[in-house]
C-alpha cells in the first residue's frame, strides 16, 4: 500500500475521534473560546509541564490561615504513608485575601496539593478538586461576658459579631429571623473572623461567631485574645465543616493515594495525636 495513502487514512480517522471527542466533551462553548474561560490563567502555565521527581510529594500551606503548621505536619504525615519526600513550599504574602486563580499558578508551578480548604459542596471550580476531609471544626460562639453560658443566655437585643458569608451566619439569621421581633438579637456581620473576635474586645458585641480555628491561633498569639472563651450554641446545633486540600483535577491517581493515606492515618490515630499535640480545636473523622 502506498505511503501517502496509509498517511491519508491514519490523519481521517484521527480528524474523526477528534470530532467524536469533542462531540462528548461537557464544555459546550464555542470552539473559538480560549481555555481560561473553564481554566485559570497562570503567568507561563505553559511552561511546567509534569514534573520529573515522582519520588516527593510537595504541598503548599498558607502562613495567614490559622491552621498552617498542624496542616504542614498532618501533610508531612501524608508524605510518609506513601513513602514520598514531603517538599513544603510555605505561601507568605501580606494581603489578606485573594481570587482562586491564584490558587491555580500555587498549584502549575509549585505544589501537587494546597493544604486549609474548607470541603463546601459546589464551592470550587471545575478545574478543581479536593481530598477527604483531614479533620472537622466547627464555627464557634464566642464571649467575654462570664453571665453567658450559652447563645441562648444572651438578652435580646444584644449584639452578635457573625462572621459574614459563612454556612453558621447563614443559620444564625434563619433563626434569628424566625423569631418574634421583641426576642431577636442584631446580629452585625463581620468581614473576617478577626474582626469578628475584635468586636468583642472594643465592646460593640457581646457574642461572636468565628471559625474556631482562628480563636485557637489568636489565643495562642496573643494575649489580649485570652479572655474570650467558647459558649454552647444551644439553642443553635453545631455547624462543623471539614478541612482537606485543593488539587488539579486531572491528578485522579495521586489525589486517591492521598485519600488513602488519610483514611489510613485516621484509623490508626495519627492525625488525631498531631491535634492533640497542638491542641488542635478538630476532631479527624473516618
Amino acid at each position: 500500500m502506498p505511503a501517502p495513502f496509509t498517511f491519508l487514512c491514519i490523519a481521517s480517522r484521527f480528524l474523526a475521534l477528534v470530532v467524536l471527542l469533542a462531540g462528548l466533551s461537557p464544555h459546550q462553548g464555542s470552539a473559538e473560546e480560549p481555555e481560561f474561560f473553564f481554566k485559570p490563567f497562570a503567568p507561563n502555565h505553559w511552561t511546567f509541564g509534569r514534573r520529573l521527581d515522582e519520588s516527593q510529594l510537595r504541598y503548599c500551606v498558607d502562613r495567614r490561615d490559622p491552621d498552617w503548621e498542624v496542616a504542614a505536619a498532618i501533610a508531612d504525615a501524608v508524605a510518609s504513608a506513601l513513602l514520598l519526600e514531603p517538599q513544603q513550599y510555605l505561601v507568605d504574602r501580606n494581603f489578606v485575601a485573594e481570587d482562586i486563580t491564584k490558587v491555580y499558578a500555587l498549584l502549575v508551578e509549585h505544589c501537587d496539593m494546597h493544604l486549609g480548604f474548607k470541603l463546601i459542596p459546589g464551592g470550587y471550580s471545575q478545574w478543581a478538586t479536593l481530598t477527604r476531609s483531614y479533620y472537622e471544626a466547627e464555627y464557634v460562639f464566642v464571649t467575654n461576658d462570664p453571665d453567658i453560658g450559652s447563645l441562648g443566655d444572651l438578652q435580646s437585643g444584644r449584639p452578635i459579631g457573625a462572621t459574614l458569608g459563612t454556612s453558621a451566619h447563614v443559620r444564625l439569621v434563619s433563626y434569628v429571623s424566625a423569631l418574634p421581633a421583641r426576642d431577636r438579637w442584631p446580629v452585625h456581620p463581620k468581614g473576617t473572623n478577626d474582626l469578628a473576635l475584635e468586636s468583642l474586645l472594643d465592646g460593640s458585641a457581646d457574642v461572636a461567631l468565628v471559625w474556631a480555628p482562628t480563636l485557637w491561633a489568636k489565643q495562642r498569639t496573643e494575649p489580649a485574645f485570652s479572655v474570650l472563651r467558647r459558649i454552647d450554641p444551644r439553642p443553635l446545633p453545631p455547624t462543623a465543616l471539614g478541612v482537606g486540600a485543593i488539587m488539579l483535577r486531572d491528578e485522579t491517581f495521586l489525589r486517591t493515594a492521598v485519600d488513602e493515606a488519610i483514611a489510613a492515618l485516621i484509623a490508626d490515630g495519627t492525625i488525631s495525636a498531631i491535634l492533640d499535640d497542638y491542641r488542635f480545636p478538630a476532631t479527624a473523622k473516618r
